[in-house]
């Protein structure tokens, strides 16, 4: 690090400041002393990549996808309706959804939360199981199915429920070896 130091002094040696501001002096760092500690690097710097949580927004939705649905040419090939159902309860069914609709190879899913806004006191107060189904989705067993996830639209449920979009299965583990026609 001293030694670029001096090296970027000589390429500057001869460079004139603009006008109103005045030359500064390169003063090379010395090394610190002692043990070093430890740099943070980034998954990024180390050549590998970690999924970012899910979020109910269109960032990572399918622009195709969320156009077709907004638009009534794309229907939710299936659909889960929480209402009534306990915490547990709710996160069960959605966890069994998933996996039964991940098995399916399907698209696209409804799953209806229910805004479940309530006057308690003076505040209002969202619904539980809304607040919590983006979490239930960010886990390792579901993360694996689910692509994205956006708030549907009016005509589904709107702010009470929600569109996920699923994962497709890689084509080489659905297709049979024997199909293949040998040459």
């Amino acid at each position: 690090m001293v030694k670029d130091a001096h090296l970027f002094a000589a390429a500057m040696s001869g460079v004139k400041p603009l006008k109103g501001h005045k030359a500064r002096p390169v003063i090379p760092r010395a090394k610190p002393e002692g043990p070093l500690k430890p740099q943070k690097r980034s998954l990024a710097a180390l050549g590998m990549t970690r999924e970012s949580e899910l979020t109910a927004d269109d960032h990572n939705f399918d622009r195709d996808v969320s156009r077709s649905l907004a638009r009534g040419k794309l229907m939710p090939q299936a659909s889960l309706d929480l209402h009534g159902m306990t915490l547990a309860a709710a996160e069960r069914a959605v966890a069994t959804f998933l996996e039964d609709a991940a098995s399916r190879d399907l698209r696209v899913v409804l799953i209806v939360t229910g805004k479940g806004l309530r006057l308690e006191g003076s505040r209002m107060l969202g619904g539980r199981i809304r607040a919590e189904f983006v979490g239930w989705l960010n886990r390792a067993d579901n993360r694996q199915r689910v692509r994205a996830v956006r708030a549907a639209h009016a005509r589904h449920g709107g702010g009470g429920a929600f569109y996920v979009l699923l994962r497709r299965r890689s084509s080489a583990s659905s297709r049979s070896l024997r199909a293949t026609p040998q040459r």
